[in-house]
């Protein structure tokens, strides 16, 4: 049987339609846009302004970049009585447009046309510089000049009568030693040895023998 080519033309358009009509009906085939395969109302994203669309409303623009519907007629000079459910593409006019709202959006919270969100620009003047920390010199203690000083009870040129008792001498001893009647205690020894004639380490050693066993 041969078909008619008018028929046949009639058939394949009605299938066609037929088609979308049935995926349509069940939710697998959107033409507007509007909503996804599954049904459901496509929105914008709030990392990325360039989802916004003409046939978007002013609702949904509100609830996804957290800006109020009042902000919006401010700023683009809409009149007061526009509804949230107005679409963007029906308020275009000298001042709004989707361009300036996509703008606008970016600015008010940071996120960049591409979705990424802008880093923020520091401001070196605002810097305080961190000064260096010095490293602390150890201190160098400065030596001490070095003292002569005699052993302490050490009979010498100098020492006196005085000095012999302040050790620990006897008038006794020291007489002995002498020979002679202890002179005045601020007697250098050794010059009223050598003023008697004698010698004056002899008496030296004698005296310091007494001087070793005083305490």
């Amino acid at each position: 049987m041969r078909i008619q080519p008018h028929v046949f033309g009639a058939l394949v358009l009605a299938v066609f339609l037929g088609t979308i009509l049935a995926f349509q009906a069940g939710g697998f085939w959107s033409i507007s846009g509007k909503v996804s395969a599954s049904g459901d109302a496509v929105q914008p994203s709030a990392e990325d302004v360039n989802s916004i669309k003409g046939w978007m409303t002013l609702e949904q623009i509100t609830t996804t970049y957290n800006v109020s519907l009042e902000q919006i007629l401010i700023q683009f000079q809409l009149p007061p009585d526009t509804p949230a459910s107005a679409a963007i593409k029906d308020l275009e006019s000298d001042t709004f447009s989707v361009t300036e709202l996509r703008l606008w959006l970016e600015a008010q919270s940071g996120a960049s046309p591409g979705g990424e969100t802008a880093s923020p620009e520091i401001d070196q003047s605002e810097v305080t510089p961190i000064a260096p920390t010095a490293t602390p010199v150890p201190a160098v203690e400065t030596p001490l000049p070095t003292e002569h000083v005699a052993a302490a009870k050490q009979v010498t040129g100098k020492t006196t009568i005085q000095e012999l008792l302040d050790w620990g001498v006897s008038q006794e001893a020291i007489e002995s030693i002498l020979g002679v009647a202890m002179p005045s205690p601020s007697t250098v020894i050794k010059d009223f040895v050598t003023g008697k004639g004698l010698e004056f380490s002899p008496v030296k050693t004698l005296l310091q023998a007494e001087v070793d066993k005083t305490p």
